[in-house]
């Protein structure tokens, strides 16, 4: 009965993330309160701030805790592989990223693997005006096609097992990429210097051709001309780059 009621609730939400985004805050309140309850026992304040949200495809609920701990409650496994291979791929490409790479911390509770971060001060490219992202574009596209090549361009030894063909070799636009390059870093929201890249889970070793294909699609559908100039001016870097180094 409960989870019919759910149904023909969430039936009446419009957008399809959003409905089951709530349709999972209805079927797995009790569950959502008791994860809470555990990320509060690791603040230092009698009432602690506590910010919610579920993560992209409903795989993780999301605690944020004071502004300073992140805590990822997996939903749909108990989330073991996924931190062991995130926090595997984090601490590999740490040392050579010039841009920070949050620890992943792994805590073992009611049967689930809860990763735990610091949490990043700053702000989001999804935050910025259509303006200021044209301003910026250069500042913003510099510090991407670096970071991108540095992490693409980088094989380390102890995640070779993670890659689906262990022998392959970075190339161009082939490596080991983020797989979420516009909505995964944290800027200074005065300098717009990048703080951080966060969310490692999708992490892979791929053409990463498509990553810049899908924003391309996604930017043209909602009409965002401006996001289509960050990926063509990101793009031209990252080839500067890459034929730059080369050449040596």
């Amino acid at each position: 009965m409960k989870n019919l009621m759910i149904h023909i609730i969430c039936g009446f939400i419009p957008g399809r993330n959003r409905r089951n985004r709530i349709r999972m805050r209805l079927k797995h309140h009790k569950k959502m309160k008791q994860m809470v309850n555990f990320a509060k026992s690791f603040s230092n304040n009698k009432h602690p701030k506590i910010k919610t949200s579920i993560g992209f495809g409903c795989k993780n609920f999301v605690v944020i805790v004071d502004k300073n701990i992140v805590f990822k409650f997996p939903f749909k496994t108990n989330g073991k592989d996924i931190a062991i291979r995130e926090q595997r791929i984090t601490n590999a490409l740490r040392p050579i990223s010039s841009i920070d790479i949050p620890e992943t911390d792994i805590i073992y509770w009611n049967n689930m693997a809860i990763r735990k971060y610091k949490f990043i001060q700053g702000i989001s490219l999804e935050s910025l005006s259509k303006k200021a992202k044209l301003q910026n574009i250069d500042i913003i596209t510099k510090q991407l096609a670096k970071f991108l090549y540095e992490i693409s361009s980088a094989d380390p030894k102890e995640i070779r097992d993670l890659k689906r063909n262990p022998d392959d070799k970075p190339s161009f636009m082939y490596g080991w990429c983020q797989n979420d390059l516009w909505y995964n870093f944290i800027m200074d929201e005065k300098t717009l210097k990048i703080k951080s890249f966060i969310d490692w889970e999708d992490a892979d070793f791929c053409d990463f051709h498509n990553c810049f294909q899908q924003e391309y699609i996604k930017s043209l559908k909602n009409k965002k001309v401006h996001n289509i100039c960050l990926r063509d001016a990101l793009l031209h870097k990252y080839i500067e780059i890459y034929m730059n180094n080369a050449k040596k």
